[in-house]
């Protein structure tokens, strides 16, 4: 038994409102597809999927839905093991979904799945160990330069991979050209920042980020050490100007270790907390932002993922 979140509001599926359908119809006979116009929607597929034993959970939206989807089923499901789960890219830029290697339309994975699970088709399966940010479940967190870097993209006209694109082309041509757009994006923020039990001697720090995947967008592999400890992620604290980020781009698309003064840490960590001197931590976990009192990231547990 299959069961399919399918988030409407999500940009893609908004576009093709008949995309419900056709997802119904790969599922006929072997699932169920769950449209969810409200979070407690999610909560009741959760329950649902508890009370039937469902194994496997397809979730069509974005990073956002995923990791709606993973919280709310850890908090149903509480010491019983969650289902798998498919990563459909139903969103605009599926960064998680693109990070793993995971390609193709909701159609086309959903399709391959459900082949897979009736032994007509290949099936990857992989375990992958989850973030738990203050007590939100995904796979990259981080506050400063990449919570800025999402305020600018969700401030576009429009969003999706062409639109980071453009705006990584534009942060690094300003950076070249010496302008204020990249010294303002990278400008650093006053951090107390605490690792393993440990805080770091710096308090000015331009990218906060933890991750337990390798690639965080478009082939960057700037937290290559993700998978290297079991309950550890690669957590990253610096304070890199544009040019000197401009410098180690061959290093960060590689997956090598950046060698920096200005690199404070860069390490698998057990648990990271972050704290802002005069307020709140604006911070962001796969693509959404918020804010809180503190930023709490450690290692939730592992979940199965499929396509």
């Amino acid at each position: 038994m299959i069961s399919v979140i399918h988030n409407p509001h999500a940009k893609q599926n908004r576009k093709k409102p008949e995309r419900a359908q056709a997802l119904a119809a790969i599922l006929d006979g072997v699932g169920t597809l769950h449209e969810t116009q409200s979070i407690d929607a999610v909560y009741d597929v959760a329950r649902h999927c508890l009370k039937t034993g469902c194994k496997v959970v397809g979730v069509n939206g974005g990073d956002g839905s995923l990791q709606m989807a993973m919280t709310f089923f850890a908090e149903i499901y509480k010491e019983s093991p969650l289902p798998s789960f498919v990563v459909m890219r139903g969103g605009t830029m599926n960064t998680v979904a693109g990070g793993l290697g995971i390609k193709g339309t909701p159609e086309t994975i959903l399709t391959r799945v459900v082949k897979g699970l009736k032994e007509q088709g290949p099936l990857t399966r992989m375990k992958n160990q989850v973030l738990c940010a203050n007590g939100h479940l995904g796979f990259m967190s981080g506050a400063a330069v990449v919570v800025k870097f999402l305020d600018a993209y969700y401030d576009a006209p429009t969003q999706g991979p062409v639109q980071a694109v453009k705006l990584g082309t534009r942060i690094a041509g300003s950076a070249l050209a010496g302008t204020d757009y990249a010294r303002k994006m990278f400008q650093p923020e006053r951090f107390l920042v605490e690792v393993d039990g440990q805080q770091l001697p710096e308090t000015e720090f331009s990218i906060l980020l933890g991750c337990t995947v390798e690639d965080i967008s478009m082939g960057c592999r700037a937290t290559p050490r993700a998978y290297e400890r079991k309950g550890a992620f690669h957590f990253l604290a610096c304070s890199l100007a544009p040019m000197q980020i401009v410098g180690q781009i061959p290093r960060l698309w590689t997956g090598r270790e950046i060698i920096h003064p200005a690199m404070h840490y860069s390490a698998p960590a057990e648990r990271v907390t972050v704290r802002c001197e005069n307020g709140p931590v604006r911070w962001m976990l796969d693509g959404e932002c918020r804010t809180d009192d503190q930023l709490d990231i450690s290692v939730w547990d592992d979940v199965e993922l499929l396509w």
